[in-house]
């Protein structure tokens, strides 16, 4: 009996040494993890950098510029940790880090001629790029760039960051819930509408036509190689019946070819490239508002619509240049059916008025009008080629005279969807903002490829 009291003993007490233990470690992993809090719930993008994985390379870079310092192992920085780049509700831009030991970060901050100012709990500073730093004892914050003027504001706000608890931070997101899932050296999570405007049509293919660009996320791993950043992933939506029409929408797209690969230009703006059946392609188009309204100047005179439902094959659609008022398209493909060729003589009766559209060659055409130049045909061997002039509606079907590299070419054959965009080229405050960011994440990055 004695003998059965020791043995029961004995067990309750190693349960709760092991219930302790767990515990302990459970805590232990909270407060390791409870940095990211700082990361406001509602963002609407997410990047992580794992510096285990990444041998320390890109977030390194990316601190050591933000913060001006040479040495980032003696800022106090836990680089053990893995680093956030996020855009916040309101669309400002911040980095997100682990903090190991804040009085070493508040000294060098001073080596560098910034003196920290402390308000309650945090310490703050405006860096000389015009970034604001500020941390507690586990989370260190960068966001910016801001004017000294809306520094003020903007150290509010990010002390309202900094106290958040868990229920108020990242972890507690769904967008958390996906990026945790994705793994790798670096991965995204974000709303497609916190991407650059240009971007936001061809990632919204499948969507349904009531579908917010807010509904809509794009998660993906991403990889640096030769100047070309890599975001590899799908599109998806937390709204489930967004979502299963996302999913379907993905059936129709084939393994890329590759036979128009070459037709993009080192110069060009943007280049979408697929493998599809132009009478399923077609039915997403409809239902796409951003595409809808692009295709507008053109539609309205010509039947694009019936033109797109002859494509069986590989296509590409090149934007060689942003122009704001004036439509700009080049699009080749596979054309194996041309029924629309029968529709032409109507066109041109029907065109409306201050636009004319007239022949430049057997089964070519062109429509002009004070919007817009398009030039489009079908070749003997089946091939679908257009452009703004004649010059360049002969080239769509032809290598570039300075293609993209033979990397990017190599790397987009066999997917089932590619979106390049050349960073160069690319316009507007937003897309100004990111090559911002990317330059000292990830150097200098010429060209970005969403593939799915």
């Amino acid at each position: 009996m004695k003998a059965k009291k020791r043995i029961v003993r004995r067990l309750i007490l190693n349960m709760t040494m092991a219930f302790g233990l767990l515990s302990l470690l459970v805590l232990s992993a909270c407060s390791d993890s409870g940095y990211m809090d700082a990361i406001p719930k509602e963002s609407t993008l997410v990047l992580s950098m794992d510096p285990v994985e990444m041998s320390g390379t890109g977030n390194q870079t990316v601190l050591k510029t933000l913060l001006h310092v040479k040495n980032i192992d003696e800022t106090g920085l836990d680089l053990s940790s893995k680093v956030f780049f996020f855009e916040d509700p309101q669309g400002n831009l911040g980095f997100c880090a682990h903090v190991d030991d804040g009085d070493k970060l508040a000294d060098q901050l001073k080596k560098i001629g910034v003196q920290p100012e402390k308000k309650r709990d945090n310490q703050f500073a405006l860096l000389p790029n015009n970034w604001l730093i500020g941390w507690s004892d586990q989370s260190a914050l960068l966001m910016g760039p801001v004017i000294p003027a809306a520094a003020p504001e903007m150290m509010q706000l990010m002390g309202r960051y900094l106290k958040a608890e868990e229920d108020e931070g990242i972890r507690a997101s769904q967008l958390f819930e996906k990026l945790d899932s994705i793994g790798g050296a670096m991965a995204l999570v974000g709303q497609v509408a916190a991407l650059p405007q240009q971007l936001v049509a061809p990632l919204t293919l499948g969507a349904p036509k009531d579908a917010a660009p807010s509904d809509i996320y794009l998660a993906a791993q991403l990889k640096k190689k030769d100047g070309v950043l890599w975001i590899d992933g799908t599109t998806f939506s937390f709204k489930k019946r967004i979502d299963k029409a996302l999913q379907d929408a993905k059936k129709i797209y084939r393994p890329i070819k590759g036979d128009y690969a070459a037709t993009m230009s080192d110069s060009d703006v943007m280049g979408m490239f697929m493998n599809v059946d132009g009478r399923q392609l077609i039915r997403q188009m409809q239902q796409n508002p951003a595409l809808t309204a692009m295709l507008a100047a053109i539609n309205g005179a010509i039947d694009l619509d019936n033109i797109i439902r002859g494509i069986d094959g590989d296509l590409a659609i090149i934007t060689p240049q942003m122009a704001e008022n004036r439509f700009q398209m080049q699009m080749a493909a596979r054309m194996p059916r041309t029924p629309w060729l029968a529709d032409v003589d109507y066109w041109k009766q029907s065109v409306p008025a201050g636009g004319r559209i007239g022949d430049w060659g057997k089964n070519c055409y062109y429509y002009t009008s004070d919007k817009t130049s398009y030039y489009f045909g079908v070749t003997a061997d089946g091939q679908y080629m257009s452009g703004s002039s004649v010059k360049a509606a002969l080239a769509s079907i032809h290598p570039a005279k300075k293609p993209v590299s033979k990397g990017l070419m190599n790397g987009i054959k066999g997917r089932h969807s590619a979106l390049v965009i050349n960073m160069n080229a690319f316009g507007g405050d937003k897309a100004a903002a990111v090559t911002g960011m990317l330059r000292p994440m990830f150097g200098n990055v010429t060209t970005l490829v969403i593939c799915q």
